[in-house]
């Protein structure tokens, strides 16, 4: 009967870390294509807990993907980045050998939710970053 309670709470705990670690990550929200090249782009935030503090120093890793309508990885694509809040550690990426580049957001002082644009050839996608009160 131990057995089986410890079997139950292991299990309530694995299912409770994967929801948590599931939800400290943004999925990529938008993927769009293809560009007038035959580009498609995707952006990713990458945060943990519920957001980033507003305090100013605390960063999300923003990750954007160029490939072709084949599944191809561009190599040395120029993905242009924006922001609504916060401060981007780059605002121009150059794709790599996997056709991925990352970049830092680095939160505000204020609370809100930025909203990260990446645009490639005639394309653009977004992702979100929320920006909350400890």
């Amino acid at each position: 009967m131990k057995l089986i309670i410890k079997l139950k709470t292991l299990l309530l705990g694995l299912l409770l870390a994967v929801g948590i670690f599931i939800g400290c990550q943004a999925v990529v929200e938008d993927i769009t294509g293809p560009s007038a090249l035959g580009n498609v782009l995707g952006i990713q935030g990458l945060f943990g807990g519920a957001g980033l503090q507003n305090d100013g120093a605390s960063q999300a890793t923003i990750r954007v993907e160029v490939y072709t309508v084949d599944s191809i990885p561009v190599v040395g694509a120029v993905v242009t980045l924006t922001t609504t809040i916060g401060a981007l550690g780059e605002e121009s990426l150059t794709t790599g050998a996997s056709g991925s580049a990352t970049t830092t957001l680095t939160s505000s002082l204020t609370t809100g939710t930025a909203f990260i644009t990446a645009t490639v050839d005639n394309v653009s996608a977004t992702t979100s970053v929320p920006i909350i009160n400890f």
